[in-house]
């Protein structure tokens, strides 16, 4: 089996740099991905309760028997609480009551689907599944996380990926997504600001500017 390939002392650290990805254009280390595949729910779950609750890492993605397992990194976090930020500056500046989500696992046995998102957000009250998820894609491949989030109609996904944000807003019959070129759900929120604040080398100052930015 992989896993116990994988687990062998002498070939752990081979095996871990021949998988490693490539660096970023900018130098940074991208997160790492690995996808399973012929996993039952059961076997999902088990893991998940073996890695324990409130876990830093890694992130698993479930979808009818393809797991993926997600590790991130430095950089993958910085954009994490980047745009986290931006946007919780914009539900204050709009006056948006919110309750923030953060990475807390979204599973639907019926549905055979499960997620960690990177950072997630209910409108309004509290709901069982959020109304706005953030993820961070900075390597390609793993489990189709549109489908996942459809399955617990999730009204709008945000995915940074090749250093833009993309929103995707879900179909009104709930069959799908599409790309927008303005959110739904948080019109005002301006894009080509976040991606230029999202560049700047100090928190504080992109903070700044995307607050002095939204008036």
């Amino acid at each position: 089996m992989v896993a116990s390939l994988l687990l062998e002392p002498d070939e752990k650290r081979q095996f871990a740099e021949l998988l490693r990805p490539e660096p970023l254009p900018d130098g940074s280390e991208p997160e790492e991905r690995m996808t399973v595949g012929g996993l039952s729910w059961q076997q999902y779950l088990a893991l998940d309760k073996a890695l324990g609750d409130d876990r830093p890492g890694p992130r698993l993605c479930y979808l009818e028997g393809q797991l993926e397992i997600m590790t991130t990194s430095i950089e993958h976090e910085r954009l994490v609480e980047w745009l986290g930020a931006f946007i919780e500056i914009y539900f204050e500046h709009r006056d948006i009551r919110f309750t923030t989500r953060g990475s807390a696992t979204m599973q639907q046995a019926m549905k055979q689907a499960a997620a960690q998102p990177d950072k997630a957000w209910c409108l309004g009250r509290e709901k069982k599944f959020p109304d706005l998820v953030l993820e961070i894609a900075l390597t390609s491949g793993g489990v189709e996380k549109l489908e996942v989030y459809r399955r617990f109609a999730v009204a709008e996904v945000w995915i940074w990926r090749r250093g833009k944000l993309v929103f995707y807003g879900l179909r009104e019959d709930g069959s799908g997504y599409e790309p927008f070129s303005q959110s739904q759900l948080l019109p005002g929120f301006k894009r080509p600001l976040a991606e230029r604040c999202i560049r700047m080398e100090d928190a504080l100052e992109a903070r700044r500017t995307f607050r002095l930015g939204l008036k």
